[in-house]
This record gives structure tokens, C-alpha cells and sequence, in this order.
């Protein structure tokens, strides 16, 4: 009986002690995933990498499996897609560990898309927040969809604030599908499944928040984004491991500066100390990155609703629309005071309607 590749990864993959590593070593083995189901009951003597109880586990498991699974999947709404497909992420298959198989809930079209991934502490300081909901907002008015973890602190506002400015944003599992992990984070799981985001994860139905999963999880961040924004990291933290993923795979690492005293910038100090780029806002980002150019990214912006401006945000939009400005040139202009630009100039950031770049000047974000 010819049986489809994914239902064969999605059987392995659903015994727990069988990982990458064992699939990888049964495909070499049998020379094709058809192989392994047809002849493992018989080969199994031959197969010394395996346990016997491991292979008899599975042998019990193929009765009615492909029925079971096809129809859980579709009571989960849940697609796959494995390493042996065309469909799988260009991005995973030249990473270290490519996953076997992707549970996905949502658009898979995404995990194609201009991505940067946003990590940091589960403990997040008030500064932390700040800054993660600021590049979140700001990536996704350029078009770009932020990666995370779903987990507490930096990961939740990265997906929250990316959410609240209709971008598009992808949270990556160290559980089953249909395990939400942390339980306060269903709704957010909820709304990135709507909103044109995804929920991903390598680890079968039912599979609990195992704490070994979670560094695995974090190859998976990195290997989909083009770069990774570390906003606060504690020294030894499981952020600095997506960190280490990042630079393992050839990606850039980004590190938002933090104070000095405090215990949850240490990590992010130490990335900058060790050659991470310093960065201050998202222009830092997209100058580094040649598939994120300025130009190509401005062509996705929305619409700004001038409805809810006030009469001096729309005379500095419209000062600055035409290219960036300083908060002299704006000065210059128009009769305003600076300190009514600069309290100006900070709500729309706010509003995430424009970008300040490095240079103290600010262009439209939308």
C-alpha cells in the first residue's frame, strides 16, 4: 500500500524517544520513508540503533494510524509538513537538525516571509517591555513578521504588540500543537492563528512543555528569521542559546543596550561586548540586512488615518512624508516650539506612524 510521506515522519516522529537523528539514520537505512513502513517489522533484527521496544511500539501503532491522525488533524486544523517535502521552509533545510516534521497552525506561507526574531527574558523589566513592543510595532509597519517563543516576558509583547499593528507573527512551541503553554498566553495563541500569523512546533499532539524542549525550540526561532533582536537577556539565560543558534547559522544578532546594574541586561551587554550589533531602532536593523532594503520594505506600509491625528501631527507628516527629517528641520517649517515637536514626534512613535533613526531623524512608518 503506497502511504504519503507525512503520515509516515508524523508516525515516527510520534514515539517520543524516536528524533531527528533515529529518522534521519531509518531513511538511510531503507533508502525511502515507504520503505521503513512497509519493512520494519521485518528488518528490525538488522536494525541496532533502535531499542526493540521502540521499533515494536511502532509496528503496534501502524494499525488505523494513518486514519486516527488524518482525522485529528483535521479537528486541530493542523497542517504538516516534512523535511522530504517541497512545501517545507526554504530557511530550516540549511540549519543544524533541520526538524523532521512541522505542525503548523495558521498560514504556513509565512514561514517564508522577511522575519526577524524577537527573544528575551520571561521576567521582562519595564524598560524590556518598552523596547519590545516599540520593535515589534515598528517591524510589522514595515511589512515584517516577528518570530517568537509564546512564552512569558519579552516573547508574549513581542507577539501582543506585533498583533495590535496588524502584522504578522509566528510563535514556535516546546510542546504539542494543541498544547498552550503558558495557559495565560490562549488568547494571544488564539489571535496569531487569526490574524494571518502561525503556530508551529516539531513535537507531536499531546507532547507537555518538556524543559529539554525548549532549547531545541529555539534553533527553530532563529532558522526562520533573518536575524535575531535579543532585547534582555540575564547572564547564562535560555535567550543567549536562540542567541548562540543565530550566530551558529550564520544570522545576524541584534542587542538592545540595557543598564548596567541591572541583572537583566547583562546578557544583552555581554552580546554587544562579544560583537552583536548595538541597535536603537528598527533602521539599525534593516541596514544590515540586504533582503530587508528600506526602499523594497516601504512598498508594503498601510495607509495612515488621518482622522485620528491631531492638526500638529498631520503638519509634521506632511513635513516629513517627502523624506526624513531632524526636529530642527521641522522646527524650521512650521511655528511650532521644539518642545511641542519633540512631545509630538514621541506620539507618533507611539502610534507607530513614524520611525526615529539612529541619526536622530524620523521617516514615515507607514
Amino acid at each position: 500500500m503506497s502511504i504519503n510521506n507525512k503520515i509516515i515522519i508524523a508516525w515516527l516522529n510520534s514515539e517520543q524517544t524516536v528524533g531527528i537523528k533515529t529518522i534521519e539514520k531509518l531513511i538511510n537505512h531503507f533508502g525511502t520513508a515507504e520503505a521503513i513502513w512497509d519493512n520494519l517489522h521485518n528488518e528490525k533484527q538488522n536494525i541496532k540503533f533502535i531499542k526493540d521496544e521502540i521499533i515494536n511500539r511502532l509496528i503496534n501503532k501502524k494499525n488505523n494510524f494513518e486514519e486516527k491522525f488524518l482525522e485529528r488533524l483535521k479537528k486541530e486544523k493542523v497542517k504538516i509538513t516534512t523535511i522530504l517535502d517541497e512545501d517545507y521552509p526554504v530557511k530550516l533545510r540549511n540549519i543544524i537538525n533541520s526538524p523532521s516534521i512541522l505542525y503548523c497552525k495558521g498560514d504556513v506561507n509565512c514561514l517564508n516571509s522577511l522575519s526577524i526574531g524577537i527573544v528575551g527574558s520571561r521576567k521582562a523589566t519595564a524598560y524590556g517591555k518598552l523596547c519590545a513592543d516599540k520593535f515589534a510595532r515598528d517591524l510589522s509597519n514595515l511589512g515584517i513578521t516577528t518570530i517568537s517563543g509564546l512564552a512569558y516576558g519579552i516573547d508574549t509583547i513581542a507577539h501582543k504588540s506585533t498583533i495590535l499593528a496588524n502584522g504578522k507573527t509566528i510563535g514556535v512551541l516546546g510542546c504539542g500543537i494543541n498544547v498552550v503553554y503558558p495557559l495565560k498566553n490562549r488568547e494571544i495563541y488564539e489571535k496569531i492563528e487569526n490574524s494571518g500569523g502561525a503556530i508551529i512546533t516539531e513535537y507531536p499532539f499531546d507532547m507537555p512543555p518538556m524543559s529539554s524542549n525548549f532549547p531545541c525550540r529555539n534553533r527553530i526561532i532563529s532558522g526562520l528569521s533573518s536575524g535575531i533582536l535579543v532585547v534582555e537577556a540575564q547572564d547564562k539565560s535560555g535567550t543567549l542559546i536562540t542567541a548562540n543558534h543565530a550566530a551558529d547559522q550564520g544570522k545576524d544578532v541584534f542587542a538592545i543596550p540595557g543598564n548596567i546594574n541591572s541583572i537583566f541586561s547583562i546578557g544583552t551587554n555581554k552580546l554587544i561586548k562579544d560583537g552583536a550589533k548595538l541597535v536603537l531602532s528598527v533602521e539599525d536593523i534593516i541596514e544590515e540586512l540586504p533582503e530587508f532594503n528600506i526602499t523594497n520594505c516601504k512598498s508594503l506600509k498601510k495607509k495612515i488615518n488621518y482622522d485620528i491625528l491631531s492638526e500638529i501631527e498631520k503638519d509634521i507628516i506632511d513635513i516629513i512624508k517627502d523624506g526624513e527629517k531632524s526636529c530642527d528641520e521641522i522646527a524650521n517649517v512650521k511655528k511650532y516650539s521644539v518642545a511641542e515637536i519633540l512631545s509630538c514626534l514621541s506620539i507618533l512613535e507611539m502610534k507607530s506612524i513614524i520611525i526615529q533613526t539612529s541619526g536622530k531623524k524620523f521617516f514615515l512608518a507607514n
